[in-house]
């Protein structure tokens, strides 16, 4: 029996826990850690677990009796248990994204590479969706040729929580479109380029979520692929994707649901819970995870590695770079000769940081910037990435 430690115990981190307590028959939860207790506490309860509640992540991996770590908090806390978890070998499952940004991913993969053994698996699910994976198979085999082009759909009925910002669309949801790309690609993504759509006057989030959006993935031989992401399309949860070789076209199946004969009509029930969409999937990947372990085998293959994770934090650095200059371009042909000084400086003061939101002052800065301009039309910073009250234009 594996004994699984759990950092991170929130909505999702409890449903990875009642997963693996209810359907891994060789694994067992004997520990968490959460920073709000009540979280740990009604991870345990509802599950009737016995188990310890550790006083932090480190406590809980140092632990001889935890033989394999779950990460499911914040994306922003990844890197530290990461890297120690590495440290001591000890198997890691991480849900996506691995962390905020490429640069932190590279510290793992280079943490990987020192230690001589990959332990890390990260939670790109998609890879395990029966559909997908029926896709997989047969792009492999090569039945429709080299791949040339494909389009994606990641649509959500709401956006998840009222502060789901601009850079949550490309970060939480598209790194998933990014990630499966490369997957069923197997190349290299040299470019990325963001465009936004008018918005949806159904948003809730205002201008701090601007989608619809857009992305534009170019390969190293030429192929190209198109993402769209809509978080706010009111009719459920609906993923899809169409590839196209050289010849023949495969696309990804609709979730098989009772059809309904009536009225006149002929009806399937779309789900709005990207948790129903991809139950199957969150089973099979932690199936997988835990038979590694069992059978000493390292990840890689169809489970994401380190190195998958880094690659898709790369690819969303890009996109999130590719916004911002997309939103200052918006700005700037509405601004005056004073205002496009002030917004060109911004912009070349925000790329010159070499990435997007890499500094730890970056918020307050982006802060700073939207309280200077309070009277300007160009809002562009604050706005972006969803600081309060910020607008876009004002």
């Amino acid at each position: 029996m594996i004994n699984v430690g759990f950092i991170g115990c929130g909505a999702m981190g409890r449903d990875h826990v009642r997963r693996i307590t209810d359907k891994c028959g060789n694994a067992q939860v004997v520990g968490v850690y959460d920073t709000v207790l009540g979280n740990a506490k009604q991870a345990i309860e509802d599950n009737r677990l016995d188990a310890t509640i550790y006083d932090s992540a480190d406590a809980l991996i140092d632990d001889p009796n935890v033989d394999a770590v779950v990460i499911a908090s914040r994306n922003d806390v990844h890197l530290d248990p990461l890297l120690h978890t590495i440290a001591i070998g000890k198997p890691t499952f991480t849900e996506k994204p691995m962390t905020i940004n490429g640069s932190d991913s590279w510290k793992v993969v280079e943490a990987e590479v020192a230690k001589g053994r990959k332990t890390i698996q990260v939670g790109f699910n998609w890879r395990f969706d029966p559909g997908y994976d029926a896709m997989k198979t047969f792009v492999g085999d090569g039945q429709i040729g080299a791949l040339l082009m494909a389009g994606m759909r990641h649509y959500n009925a709401q956006a998840s929580t009222s502060y789901y910002g601009t850079d949550n669309v490309i970060n939480d949801t598209l790194i998933h479109n990014f990630d499966m790309l490369h997957y069923m690609f197997d190349g290299d993504i040299t470019s990325v380029e963001m465009k936004f759509a008018r918005m949806n006057t159904l948003n809730p989030n205002g201008e701090s979520l601007r989608e619809p959006q857009l992305a534009i993935v170019e390969f190293s031989d030429g192929a190209l692929a198109t993402a769209e992401a809509n978080v706010n399309c009111q009719y459920g949860y609906d993923i899809q994707c169409r590839l196209v070789g050289e010849s023949g076209i495969i696309s990804l199946p609709d979730v098989a649901t009772p059809e309904v004969r009536k009225a006149g009509q002929i009806s399937h029930a779309i789900s709005s819970a990207w948790f129903d969409r991809f139950i199957e999937a969150y089973d099979r990947e932690f199936d997988r995870f835990f038979a590694n372990i069992e059978a000493d085998r390292q990840p890689g293959g169809k489970e994401a590695t380190a190195w998958d994770g880094y690659v898709a934090n790369v690819v969303a650095d890009a996109a999130l770079d590719s916004a911002v200059n997309a939103l200052y371009d918006e700005a700037a042909a509405l601004a005056d000769t004073n205002q496009y000084d002030l917004l060109a400086g911004e912009l070349a003061e925000f790329n010159s940081r070499g990435n997007t939101i890499r500094n730890n002052d970056y918020n307050s800065r982006a802060q700073e910037f939207n309280d200077t301009l309070a009277g300007q039309p160009a809002k562009l910073i604050g706005a972006l990435w969803g600081i309060e009250e910020a607008e876009y234009y004002r």
